[in-house]
């Protein structure tokens, strides 16, 4: 069997691994048009603080590891087009003008995703930035050195993170935001103020509901106002550059007209990780994804959603076995010392898809130190059903709790199921209960109360 995967990050690279595991005879050939593989785009943050080494230290594969393997690599590769109908991919290599094809038995779309950028006319482009890859990675760190003011657009992770890095290294940061709060896929408006709060303590303005109408460049630009933002709510705004951080779109085209598609244009697959088009599969941020709870497939691109969809796919690959499990939406992020996990939905989403539910916080700290603990869990009121959990603080345990969390609600656990399991003596803490059954606990209280 010859097993072609398009893309090698996150997604394609867990599927060629597996692959392998699963079918050791298997002829396996990855194509990827950079020549790095295995980007980790989380490590942009701290490259960006000027404490690591991008090059050596963003990925966790190379060609030859994986040749190692048994893996082939051929990288520098563009897929030009591929014939579903003929089972055959035309690609350029190197530069090269010239069109190579081959053909698979079985084929792995893991292509990934590009950034939204702004639709609107005028020669502005040199001045937007995104946060995707190395070469966006390496163009924010030559902006940092000569900028002094930057606008960033969108609040979700990774526009708060870098506005974030952006305060500390100097720089006079605006964050435009167009819901009423930041981080509102992730967290309810509570503990989203908090993190704003954070912010603009470390010098970040926030403008919330605020979003892009037109973006100019003047006629003579100086230093600071290099390139123009007009909003909405008629707020202008001057920096040398913007970053866009308004979330991502699927790359599709090699598939358009010989595969469904779905949400934002995301190729449709099954929960085997098949594609409409016989013996093709697509995985990562192409893709789209089921989501615990929720009717009907998303858009969900997430590195661990792309782990476990490419070793999903390669179990399946020769005949469907194994079923994806809905995501939980596990995300973490890193702010300085202070961890932000979400899993689950909030209360807002969790209300917005017909659940009566509620929500309980519960604060713990360290008995000999500052660091601490600050935790909502939202709940199904009628069955106690844990539906989600946010959390932030300075433990070094706090994405441990929610990986948990993200286990309780895909075995549709309840409060009574958490507060007496078995968990180790928190002898650090003020309260030894940790943080999961004193949110239980909670619940529980809640449930009396309102009887």
């Amino acid at each position: 069997m010859k097993v072609i995967i398009i893309g090698a990050s996150h997604a394609g690279i867990a599927c060629a691994r597996r692959t392998r595991e699963e079918f050791p005879d298997a002829q396996v050939i990855i194509y990827e048009k950079q020549e790095q593989i295995s980007f980790v785009s989380q490590s942009i943050p701290i490259y960006l603080m000027g404490k690591d080494d991008l090059l050596k230290n963003g990925g966790y594969a190379t060609v030859e590891s994986l040749y190692d393997e048994g893996i082939i690599v051929k990288t520098q590769t563009i897929i030009r087009k591929i014939d579903t109908a003929k089972k055959q991919i035309f690609f350029t290599q190197n530069n090269s003008n010239e069109i190579h094809s081959t053909s698979y038995d079985k084929l792995v779309l893991a292509v990934g995703s590009y950034p939204v950028l702004p639709n609107f006319s005028g020669s502005y482009r040199d001045k937007v930035y995104t946060v995707k890859n190395i070469s966006d990675a390496k163009n924010i760190a030559q902006l940092i050195g000569k900028a002094k003011k930057v606008i960033v657009v969108g609040a979700g992770f990774i526009g708060v993170e870098i506005s974030q890095i952006l305060a500390k290294r100097g720089l006079e940061v605006t964050l435009v935001q167009a819901h009423h709060y930041i981080l509102n896929k992730y967290l309810d408006e509570v503990p989203a103020r908090s993190i704003e709060r954070m912010l603009e303590k470390e010098g970040v303005k926030l403008s919330l509901s605020t979003y892009p109408t037109n973006i100019t460049e003047p006629n003579q630009p100086t230093l600071g106002s290099a390139i123009t933002l007009f909003t909405n709510n008629d707020k202008v705004f001057e920096a040398d550059a913007i970053i866009y951080s308004t979330g991502f779109q699927p790359n599709t085209f090699l598939l358009k007209g010989q595969a469904e598609l779905g949400e934002r244009g995301a190729i449709e697959v099954d929960e085997y990780m098949q594609t409409s088009s016989p013996d093709v599969f697509a995985i990562g941020d192409c893709a789209t994804s089921t989501v615990y709870r929720l009717k009907g497939t998303h858009y969900l691109p997430h590195a661990a959603e792309a782990l476990r969809q490419g070793e999903i796919a390669a179990i399946n690959l020769a005949k469907p076995i194994l079923k994806l499990r809905p995501s939980q939406n596990t995300y973490n992020m890193n702010l300085d010392e202070r961890s932000i996990c979400s899993v689950g939905m909030t209360k807002t989403s969790a209300e917005q898809n017909g659940y009566k539910c509620g929500i309980v916080n519960y604060r713990n700290t360290y008995l000999n130190s500052d660091k601490y603990i600050n935790a909502y869990m939202v709940y199904e009121k009628e069955t106690h059903q844990i539906l989600g959990l946010q959390i932030e603080g300075t433990s070094p345990e706090i994405p441990s709790y929610s990986d948990l969390i993200s286990l309780a609600i895909q075995y549709d656990l309840t409060a009574e199921d958490l507060e007496f399991s078995d968990f180790y003596f928190k002898h650090s803490y003020k309260n030894p209960g940790g943080i999961i059954r004193p949110l239980v606990k909670l619940i529980r209280k809640e449930d009396t109360q309102s009887h």
